[in-house]
């Protein structure tokens, strides 16, 4: 089974009506197949904080996790993080470190990462949908 792990920028989308075309490519599948991941979610509540409608969004964001997995950020992906930091280093292609760091969730668990940021195309061995196109 494909599991998919929302970036940051999809899972942003995720704050509006289940009408949009996101909403309905999710519905493709087994809600627990697709998922945010801790870094994501630190974004997620930075968002929220730093909105003008605090409260609505931080309802928003409680009422969207338990409908998606959530993947850790624990020794497995640590460890991965750092083999990819060192990478893109050694390319001279550095990305932001809480990209590297959902990007060693993806890879560390073998899972779709879901994104439109193309930075993440220096990543190697990560697989990339763009479900926003």
């Amino acid at each position: 089974m494909i599991r998919y792990l929302f970036d940051t920028n999809h899972a942003g989308s995720l704050f509006h009506e289940p009408t949009t075309p996101l909403w309905a490519r999710i519905a493709q599948f087994n809600r627990k197949q697709c998922g945010l991941c801790w870094p994501s979610i630190g974004e997620l509540w930075f968002m929220v904080e730093n909105s003008g409608q605090k409260e609505l969004n931080r309802r928003k964001l409680l009422a969207l996790l338990p409908q998606f997995s959530i993947w850790r950020y624990e020794d497995d992906e640590s460890r991965e993080f750092g083999r990819m930091r060192v990478e893109l280093r050694e390319r001279g292609t550095p990305i932001p470190i809480v990209d590297i760091m959902i990007a060693a969730v993806a890879r560390a668990n073998s899972l779709v990462l879901v994104t439109a940021d193309q930075h993440f195309d220096a990543v190697k061995g990560l697989k990339l949908e763009n479900w926003l196109d």
